[in-house]
């Protein structure tokens, strides 16, 4: 089922870019560490920043709007920029059909954006980053196949423009993200700026399409961008942040919608920060 944009009514919440049912907050403790660790130090935990959106917008591809049919090629996508040398972004909107006959439905809103326009080609937006701090970034990922075998895949690279570097999306041991046709998945990570670092690109590219064509495949959607305040610098204990610069408190999720019919979204929580690295 679609899922609306809501972006006005979520002052307190992180959604940034997109869908409403994978939202990502951070409570009064924080992010990271147990609840005891959170009674220890009450000062880091009211001094954590909640993460605001970083991104110009239009993480769904929901303007300009009033898209219908598959694969329209587009100049004027606000907030996105291509390497695609004719400069043209491929929307897709209600009324499309899929290889299978049946129409694709966006995962948020009613229109998503195809990374295989008339190339294999790469989408990016730029921010303005404060150092230290760290970006929660979520996507919604789908080929343009008939099958869940038939796998697309694309990378999220985020660094300073020119010096991007490819991101591992948490429970996962590398950084290609592939699906099939049949339904959306739903990807997550942490990025922390580094010093002085006050411009990040945040990229996503095309890597391969189960069709072999390189003018079809990666369907994109509910991408979004939040950022958090650097790690609190408290006296005690002086180690207010674990090894990612995360702070030590807890971080919940809300799941993203069911990928499968039949399937029941669970809540989830990230584990520490120390399974994090692989």
């Amino acid at each position: 089922m679609n899922q609306p944009h809501a972006l006005a009514s979520l002052p307190r919440r992180v959604l940034l870019l997109g869908v409403t049912a994978s939202l990502v907050t951070f409570p009064a403790a924080g992010l990271g560490a147990s609840p005891a660790s959170a009674q220890r130090s009450p000062q880091a935990s009211a001094s954590a920043s909640p993460p605001i959106a970083c991104l110009p917008g239009n993480g769904g591809f929901e303007e300009p709007a009033g898209v219908d049919g598959a694969g329209t090629l587009r100049k004027d996508v606000p907030s996105w920029h291509t390497n695609s040398a004719d400069g043209l972004i491929r929307i897709w909107g209600r009324g499309n059909a899929s290889a299978t006959g049946a129409e694709i439905p966006a995962d948020s809103g009613t229109q998503f954006a195809e990374l295989n326009g008339t190339q294999a080609a790469t989408l990016h937006q730029d921010l303005a980053t404060k150092p230290k701090t760290l970006l929660v970034w979520r996507l919604a990922h789908r080929a343009r196949s008939a099958s869940p075998e038939e796998k697309d895949v694309i990378r999220v690279r985020i660094g300073a423009p020119g010096s991007t570097g490819v991101q591992v999306p948490l429970g996962q041991t590398t950084g290609d993200i592939a699906d099939g046709g049949m339904a959306w998945g739903h990807y997550m990570g942490i990025y922390r700026v580094p010093r002085r670092q006050k411009v990040t690109r945040i990229s996503i590219e095309s890597v391969s399409a189960a069709s072999g064509s390189t003018i079809a495949g990666n369907l994109l959607d509910s991408v979004e961008v939040g950022c958090t305040g650097a790690c609190p610098k408290v006296r005690f204990p002086r180690r207010s942040c674990d090894s990612l610069g995360l702070p030590l408190s807890p971080f919940p999720v809300k799941p993203p919608a069911p990928s499968h019919a039949g399937d029941v979204a669970e809540p989830i929580v990230l584990p520490r920060a120390e399974t994090m690295t692989r």
